[in-house]
């Protein structure tokens, strides 16, 4: 007898998607009211099972749905991916169409609908005065919607100019002659490098860091030679100074902190100085 009411509910769930749920529910209050022992306590949970089960008719015989088929006039297959909305009034629900061109919009109050179908933001087919009754399902059946507009052709045109960020050295900071004529610590080479690029600093002694890294990480060239500092240089002779404080290039071997390449005036340069300050 048990298997039989067994094989009875689950009939009932089949067609009726909430009554399994319901009758959960009504099944775990009746066994809260059965150990329940307080009179009053027994009619307030019978009270509230009375509401909720009322409740529940009400909702499944309050809203209605609507469904239907979206389909290539010229394939005949469903398309994926087109907006469908309803609209009443200045409300809108809606959705979009499944891998077979299908949708379903719900729960909808009752009343009267337009159903409007819009792809790539461009409308394709309205249906007017869809009307919604309580616990209906509105069927529209396979919509044919035709999708060979074709837009105006559209030319992109792209020209070169200068790279503001090259993308193979996006870690190095240069200073050139001008820069470095103009700064304020152009005797103190280490206090230089620390200006030229965020994430360096420096100690007393002149050591060098880059991103925290211990000073021996750093590696120094001068003129396309390797050295093991900076000591000796001026300021004044430098050409130019750049700081690597990531995406090291190759050529430079394997670094776990920075590099600093720095390259010299040459005789001619340094030269060309002296005379144009003794013409000043």
């Amino acid at each position: 007898m048990f298997v039989k009411n067994l094989l009875l509910i689950n009939s009932i769930s089949l067609l009726f998607p909430h009554f399994l749920n319901l009758f959960m529910d009504f099944f775990c209050f009746c066994i809260l009211i059965a150990k329940t022992k307080n009179k009053t306590m027994k009619k307030k949970i019978t009270t509230l099972l009375l509401i909720a089960i009322a409740a529940f008719g009400y909702a499944q015989n309050t809203f209605g749905e609507i469904k239907g088929q979206i389909i290539d006039e010229s394939e005949k297959e469903g398309i994926p991916g087109v907006h469908v909305y309803v609209k009443i009034g200045e409300t809108k629900f809606g959705g979009t169409t499944d891998t077979e061109g299908k949708f379903k919009i719900k729960p909808l109050n009752p009343g009267t609908y337009t159903v409007n179908i819009s792809y790539l933001g461009e409308i394709k087919s309205q249906t007017k005065d869809i009307m919604v009754k309580p616990n209906d399902v509105i069927l529209l059946g396979v919509i044919p919607v035709n999708l060979t507009s074709v837009l105006d052709d559209v030319c992109i045109t792209s020209y070169g100019g200068k790279k503001l960020i090259d993308p193979n050295e996006t870690g190095v900071f240069t200073i050139g002659a001008q820069e470095l004529k103009r700064s304020a610590v152009l005797r103190d080479v280490s206090k230089l490098i620390q200006t030229a690029a965020p994430g360096v600093s420096t100690n007393e002694n002149g050591d060098v860091y880059v991103r925290g890294a211990r000073s021996d990480a750093v590696q120094y060239f001068i003129d396309g030679v390797k050295t093991s500092g900076i000591s000796g240089i001026p300021g004044a002779a430098i050409q130019s100074l750049s700081v690597y404080t990531g995406g090291v290039p190759a050529q430079y071997g394997d670094v776990t902190g920075g590099v600093i390449i720095i390259e010299t005036k040459s005789y001619f340069d340094l030269l060309r100085e002296e005379r144009a300050r003794n013409y000043e």
